[in-house]
């Protein structure tokens, strides 16, 4: 505005002008994308960049912003970026400095934590050892910020599945052999994954391996038996029912003997149950001791 002052009366024609520039109020104006200013975003992944324009200011100051989130002021141009590092609801300030006006912005920023898996089942249960057609011990995690989750590398079976922010797997192995699964949560923040381990262990097996027909022989009383011997996988041990009178049955070494001198006639059928290991194995056969 430029005045001028005259004076009136006296003696001449007398002025004086002068000039007052009256500035506006700061101002400031979102121009990145609608809804920048009011986000939600994962921990350690940058944000959107957020941009203001500013009129009449000559700078900024920045309130409340998350670590890892700086503001810039340049060219009348206000820009708040990076990538935050730690989790929570932050509702940061911008005030312009310089111009006129105490002029401020909000702007909030939600930082969501990373996904969390932990074993809730007995410790070791996500390391056992199971025998073939046999249930697992259930193995349950809980698990904090996803909507889900996947399991790869389960026994036929055995299955996983998500639910209530819990993993739970669970079932009957039909294979046997060593199993490692991984768990991968799905959703919220962050590639989070968990693992472990599920042995198989087959069934116990015993074969004859002595001579055909050595377990379904004749003999004399009196006089020694052919041995009948037969090889075993699995077990810690057996024992047998049914033998004559002077005829044992012996297990070691993964083997398992059958021998002696029987001293009483008559038919006997024998039976070899192995112990330890899995499986309800048994394996039987026939020794007919004939009398003098």
């Amino acid at each position: 505005y430029s005045y001028t002052i005259t004076l009136t009366g006296g003696c001449g024609n007398i002025t004086k002008s002068g000039t007052i520039v009256v500035n506006p109020t700061n101002t400031i104006s979102l121009t990145s994308a609608v809804g920048t200013n009011n986000q939600d975003v994962c921990i350690n992944t940058a944000i959107t960049n957020i941009t203001y324009a500013t009129t009449g200011a000559t700078g900024a100051s920045f309130s409340g912003l998350p670590p890892g989130v700086s503001g810039s002021w340049a060219s009348n141009v206000v820009t708040i970026s990076g990538t935050p590092t730690q989790a929570g609801s932050y509702s940061f300030t911008i005030t312009l400095t310089g111009g006129c006006g105490t002029v401020t912005e909000t702007v909030l920023l939600n930082v969501r934590p990373a996904n969390t898996i932990s074993l809730t089942s007995g410790v070791g249960s996500d390391g056992q050892t199971v025998c073939i057609n046999t249930a697992i011990t259930s193995i349950t995690y809980s698990t904090t910020g996803a909507i889900g989750g996947t399991v790869t590398g389960l026994p036929a079976g055995v299955t996983g599945g998500w639910a209530n922010n819990g993993f739970t797997i669970s079932g009957t192995p039909t294979v046997s052999g060593t199993f490692n699964y991984t768990i991968t949560l799905t959703g919220g923040c962050g590639v989070v994954t968990e693992s472990g381990t599920i042995n198989v262990t087959p069934n116990n097996t015993i074969t004859r391996t002595s001579g055909a027909g050595t377990d379904a022989q004749s003999a004399c009383i009196n006089l020694p038996i052919t041995n009948i011997t037969y090889s075993t996988t699995g077990a810690t041990g057996a024992t047998v029912v049914g033998l004559p009178n002077g005829v044992t049955g012996i297990w070691a070494n993964n083997g398992f003997t059958i021998s002696g001198t029987p001293t009483q006639s008559g038919t006997y059928s024998y039976t070899i149950t192995l112990t330890g290991g899995c499986g309800n194995i048994t394996k039987s056969g026939t020794i007919v001791v004939n009398p003098t």
